[in-house]
């Protein structure tokens, strides 16, 4: 590994300052899980790295006023996976955290870290972008906040623009009658995701209006689907969202829109999968979420 500047800024300011004046030579370092191995390997030789961890809110984990989850970017996801506020309010986007690498990693890795790599597999990005997701975006003077699934602009690529900080991501509160999931496959419990799916389904009961004594129908009033590894970033199953919507989660339409999901998918052939064995996973597991969206609503979770 070659030498390189160390600095630890204690605010936002000051650390996108050193982002802006040193373009492509510097890198942040929060968990350094990822861009410490791509250092050790050659891939990647910054002649400075601005470490995160003296800046004050950045690691918090916490709800705003306004009902809203604030992860801050530096918040390991072993903070995610341990906090009871999320897995309380939350349960899929812990269930999502705790399921990435191992003990160790999780330790260290953070959620800005997971999502500024900006991996088509970053397992954190479906789960999130199904909830809604905001990231915010600062350089220690002003502010900016958009949508999380409009964060990826390409593979390692983000909508950083020179001398930005991601500083947090926030996640409105869940719908009332919703279920979120991830289901993702990967070849073994260390490796990434092979594919991701993450989905929210808002449920609603309706009675038919042409039988007032016909039973009353449980329906998707909404829903995001929301697809990992299998595009140049991650995407919204768009096609497949537009066809359940509105409807009843029928055994025909759970197979249906798992097929629909699978003809969005863009995936390529690399040393962990093949194009079409993604695009199979991506129909089995969109099925899977959706099964496990039904089976909670009508055990009673819309109650």
């Amino acid at each position: 590994m070659k030498t390189f500047d160390y600095i630890r800024p204690v605010s936002v300011e000051e650390a996108c300052a050193v982002l802006a004046g040193g373009e492509g030579t510097v890198k942040v370092l929060a968990g350094g899980t990822d861009l410490l191995v791509q250092m050790k390997q050659g891939r990647l030789q910054p002649k400075t790295l601005v470490s995160l961890r003296d800046i004050p809110g950045l690691s918090s984990v916490t709800m705003t006023t306004d009902g809203r989850l604030r992860l801050g970017a530096a918040a390991t996801l072993a903070a995610v996976e341990d906090s009871t506020l999320v897995s309380e309010k939350f349960p899929a986007i812990a269930a999502a955290a705790s399921g990435i690498g191992s003990v160790q990693v999780r330790g260290r890795a953070t959620v800005g870290g997971n999502l500024c790599n900006a991996a088509p597999s970053a397992d954190m990005a479906p789960i999130l972008i199904a909830h809604g997701a905001e990231a915010v975006i600062g350089d220690g003077r002003s502010e900016r906040v958009i949508l999380l699934e409009d964060f990826f602009v390409g593979p390692g690529q983000t909508a950083l623009r020179p001398g930005e900080l991601l500083t947090a991501v926030t996640v409105p509160p869940a719908p009332a009658g919703s279920f979120a999931i991830y289901k993702k496959a990967s070849r073994s419990a260390m490796d990434i995701a092979t594919v991701g799916v993450g989905a929210l389904l808002v449920f609603a009961r309706v009675a038919p209006a042409a039988d007032a004594g016909s039973p009353v129908l449980l329906i998707v009033r909404d829903v995001r689907l929301v697809l990992g590894a299998v595009a140049p970033t991650p995407i919204r199953a768009r096609a497949a969202e537009r066809l359940l919507a509105g409807r009843r989660l029928a055994d025909d339409l759970i197979a249906e829109a798992g097929q629909v999901a699978a003809g969005e998918a863009r995936p390529i052939t690399d040393v962990r999968a093949s194009a079409e064995y993604r695009t199979a996973l991506v129909e089995v597991l969109s099925r899977r979420a959706l099964a496990a969206a039904r089976s909670w609503a009508e055990k009673g979770g819309l109650a």
